[in-house]
């Protein structure tokens, strides 16, 4: 039997999970940076806990939005395979069998 098509999406939701994974770290950093000034340092802020500060909460809900977005996407391409595969049994097992495709 032939393998199963790969899904796109197991892709797209890994690299988006590991950029969340970062995202959340860095703005979990920013909040304490914020709630605890002495812990942050005297030189300065660094880019990315500016970029935290000024957007962090957008690039958050954005990701989530496309790690549902994948999510819901690759459990349909998961599910018209199995359709597919499912189907294709049946045809092969009526083929063989002689029986109608629709009988069990």
């Amino acid at each position: 039997m032939p393998r199963p098509a790969r899904n796109p999406f197991y892709a797209v939701l890994g690299a988006v999970g590991f950029l969340f994974t970062i995202t959340a770290a860095a703005y979990c950093i920013s909040v304490l940076r914020g709630i605890r000034p002495e812990t942050a340092r005297s030189g300065g802020s660094h880019a990315l806990e500016r970029l935290m500060d000024d957007h962090g909460t957008t690039i958050l809900v954005a990701e989530i939005a496309l790690l549902a977005v994948a999510t819901v996407g690759a459990i349909w391409l998961d599910h018209l395979e199995g359709e597919r595969v499912r189907r294709q049994r049946t045809t092969e097992r009526a083929a063989t069998t002689g029986t109608g495709a629709d009988e069990p």
